[in-house]
């Protein structure tokens, strides 16, 4: 997934293109074709975002508090 960031831009910019591409898989399923492979795939996606989240916020947190 790239490199590990610290800059508050930076990751902000990380989620954005995160987002994005999540954006895109989903409006890339089709009604007719898709299946549960395909859920269970943009569910990861989602869990690996809220991961990163997470981690960003406990960034910000240090940084505030540091």
């Amino acid at each position: 997934m790239g490199r590990a960031t610290t800059e508050k831009s930076d990751q902000i910019q990380y989620l954005k293109n995160r987002v994005k591409l999540l954006s895109y898989v989903i409006g890339a399923l089709n009604a007719d074709m898709a299946d549960a492979e395909d859920l269970g795939n943009v569910l990861r996606m989602v869990d690996d975002l809220k991961v990163k989240i997470k981690r960003f916020q406990d960034d910000w947190k240090t940084k505030q508090n540091g």
